[in-house]
């Protein structure tokens, strides 16, 4: 995701979270909706997702998941006596993307879909927002990400009133990338699904990736894999051969520029290197900077996973989990697929639910989807700068306080690394650049660190081609380094209670910025260990019970407990005086917390959360609930930007 910075000094104005703002969804019936007895936070934000008109869906469409060997004949057939015709049918995903008729809700067609037994999962279609060998290449020295010496290098332009153009980084805060190549320079394909990639543009044109299977501009699908001509990736918005951006907007070229970290050509006396000189971009394009749907995400992974990418690149967030998503991920991973992804813009934590929605200003939340998936082939990436610390708009220094210039969100247990990700120069559609160089431009993001860790994943699989994608994640992890310089602004800050002073702490699992050279002989060992913070982790609940949490580092502890279904239970939380601590009752079957599928999003919408309660700014809560099925249930505490000691009883009442 491509960060901006807000020109007003009001707070609320100074973050945000997507590539642009877009208009929610025209369907009526896509409203916000709340678990019985849940109860929001204070004013001027929102701790849970319904009522914070985060969230964006498609009018009309729905995304059904089959059970697995459903006949083609029998989808056809429901389809047809729900009144809805499809769309996109993806038989290697069993998913279709289905159009409900005018007479029809979407969320009523959901309701009518999980009915049937050939039904995984219905959901609307939601929008997401778009995350050594000489060098002679002309703008090497701006990319101090690869090579930091302290150079003088050009800063986003943010639009800062007053603002310097450049500024000195510090000495080896970079990846190290000129060492790395004196191993190897890759060979990894790396698909790029965004707002698409000019692969007409002279620092790209050579690594594109080739479609081995397609004889070019024949006319004839050749691989019989129902794309005609798809010799350098697809274009699921136009359904052709194409995959360069299109439309007048620079944020469209997004996608190329993210393609440019990864890959762009070294040694050609143009422009830029990418991090992975001789690894191939496989383009996807499916979207624009406003509006990513995802339906063409899904055909886009299935796309990556039927042509064997190594590395996916995902720079886009939403804050909908969607199961589909979800399982497309994990899919691809099967197929041997590391999954890069940003971790958003927001300057949130996403270990932490939160919400805001100002006025004319695009979104913010925590958590991020996919970022924030706990699947083992998912390597979600926090934004550093030329100093070594958490990424904020350079250009405030000296003109606006660095705690309201924060951009990138964190997690100690939902994010994995930082990486550079703040005045990255690279790739744009040729021509949208500034006059001192028109293919190419600054910008900002945790969509700029992302490919950064994609490219190095690619010269990882490349020197140890046997490893798994989990081996290649472990390595980057291991390796990273740990500047003590690595401290963070948070933009929401006051309203989050932790004030305006830099943070310290452990901001992401690693808490640290990876090192390309470093990542070829770090430990193919498991880097993410099974930790209470989460439902895969939930230790059983035995009543009363002590715990503690401390912020950032810990800030979840989820409890599982089998309870009876029509029984009234009461759990109560008593904690420190001065904290902030939220209760969360989560039904049987949930898959992770703060699984806000759309039915959290949607009125009278199905929602994982049975309860949950945040009265304010006290570590006191109370949840009353009478249980609807017997099943193991799952009570998590969550201490909201605080932590301390805390007593968790339930009793039946």
């Amino acid at each position: 995701m491509l960060a901006r910075f807000g020109l007003r000094l009001s707070l609320a104005t100074l973050v945000a979270a997507s590539l642009v703002g877009a208009p929610a969804s025209a369907d009526p019936a896509l409203m916000a909706g709340r678990p019985s007895g849940a109860r929001t936070g204070t004013a001027g934000n929102v701790k849970v997702p319904w009522g914070s008109g985060v969230a964006r869906f498609v009018p009309g469409h729905v995304v059904v998941v089959w059970k697995e060997g459903t006949p083609r004949r029998a989808t056809r057939l429901l389809n047809a006596r729900l009144g809805t015709r499809t769309i996109t049918p993806m038989a290697g995903l069993n998913v279709d993307i289905v159009g409900v008729g005018s007479g029809t809700s979407v969320s009523a067609a959901i309701r009518r879909y999980l009915r049937s037994p050939l039904v995984r999962s219905a959901e609307p279609d939601r929008i997401a927002t778009v995350s050594a060998p000489p060098v002679n290449d002309p703008l090497f020295t701006q990319q101090w990400a690869l090579n930091n010496t302290g150079q003088s290098h050009e800063l986003t332009d943010q639009g800062v009133p007053g603002a310097t153009s450049k500024r000195r980084g510090a000495a080896d805060a970079d990846v190290d990338a000129p060492d790395a190549w004196a191993q190897t320079t890759g060979s990894a394909v790396v698909a790029v699904i965004d707002t698409g990639v000019d692969i007409d543009h002279p620092d790209l044109t050579h690594t594109m990736w080739v479609n081995p299977g397609e004889i070019p501009n024949n006319g004839i699908d050749d691989d019989h894999n129902g794309h005609i001509d798809d010799v350098n990736g697809w274009d699921f918005v136009g359904n052709d051969a194409d995959p360069s951006p299109t439309g007048p907007s620079i944020d469209n070229s997004h996608g190329t520029h993210v393609a440019g970290i990864i890959a762009a050509e070294q040694g050609n006396h143009e422009g830029i290197s990418g991090v992975c000189p001789q690894c191939t971009i496989m383009a996807l394009r499916v979207g624009t900077a406003a509006s990513i749907t995802l339906g063409n995400e899904l055909k886009a992974i299935n796309y990556a996973i039927n042509k064997h990418a190594n590395v996916i690149n995902l720079s886009l967030g939403d804050p909908v989990w969607s199961k589909a998503e979800r399982a497309a991920i994990a899919r691809a991973g099967k197929a041997g697929i590391l999954v890069v992804v940003a971790a958003g813009n927001s300057s949130m934590d996403n270990d932490i639910q939160f919400y805001e929605h100002p006025k004319g200003r695009p979104p913010s939340w925590a958590p991020s989807y996919p970022a924030s998936y706990t699947l083992k082939n998912i390597l979600a990436v926090a934004a550093s700068n030329d100093r070594d610390q958490y990424g904020y708009f350079s250009q405030c220094q000296g003109v606006y306080p660095l705690w309201q210039c924060g951009f990138t969100s964190w997690g100690h247990d939902s994010v994995d690394v930082a990486a550079p990700g703040v005045d990255i120069m690279s790739t744009v559609a040729v021509g949208r650049g500034p006059a001192a160089h028109p293919d190419d431009i600054v910008w900002d993001g945790t969509s700029m660190a992302a490919p950064m860790v994609a490219g190095i994943a690619g010269l990882v699989g490349s020197k140890h081609p046997r490893w798994t994608p989990v081996q290649i994640k472990n390595a980057i992890m291991h390796s990273v380094n740990h500047p003590p310089s690595l401290k963070l602004y948070d933009a929401w800050g006051p309203q989050a209670g932790v004030g305006k002073k830099v943070l310290t702490g452990h901001f992401t699992r690693t808490q640290g910025r990876v090192n390309a050279f470093r990542a070829l002989s770090g430990s193919p060992t498991n880097a993410t260990p099974l930790t209470d913070g989460n439902i895969d982790g939930a230790k059983i609940f035995t009543s009363p019970h002590v715990g503690h949490l401390s912020w950032p580092a810990d800030a979840n502890d989820v409890y599982k407990r089998k309870l009876r279904k029509g029984i009234r239970y009461q759990v109560i939380l008593h904690g420190p005086s001065g904290s902030d601590m939220d209760l969360w009752v989560w039904r049987p079957g949930t898959t992770e917390i703060f699984q806000f599928t759309s039915g959290c999003f949607v009125k009278r919408g199905a929602c994982p959360a049975l309860q949950a309660v945040s009265g304010g700014r006290t570590a006191d809560e109370k949840v009353t609930f009478k249980a609807p099925k017997t099943g193991v249930f799952y009570i998590q505490v969550n201490g909201w930007y605080s932590g301390g000691r805390y007593t968790l009883t339930i009793q039946k009442v």
